[in-house]
């Protein structure tokens, strides 16, 4: 089993209280979240993680830790 990066919880915490009712948020989220100007640059470093045009909490959490 892998181990979790270091602040990946405390990452997926800030997601839950920012968006509680979303488990899935979209690239204007992410954009706020992240500080990403462009959704070419969201598309470049995280569109391997999107389904349907949304990207899971826990995915962004995991790259939020680096």
């Amino acid at each position: 089993m892998a181990r979790e990066k270091e602040g990946y919880r405390e990452n997926l915490e800030i997601l839950n209280i920012r968006y509680p009712d979303h488990d899935m948020l979209t690239i204007d989220e992410v954009m706020q979240v992240t500080g990403i100007r462009t959704k070419d640059t969201v598309r470049k470093y995280l569109g391997q993680f999107y389904v349907n045009r949304r990207i899971s909490k826990a995915a962004l959490a995991r790259y939020m830790c680096g």
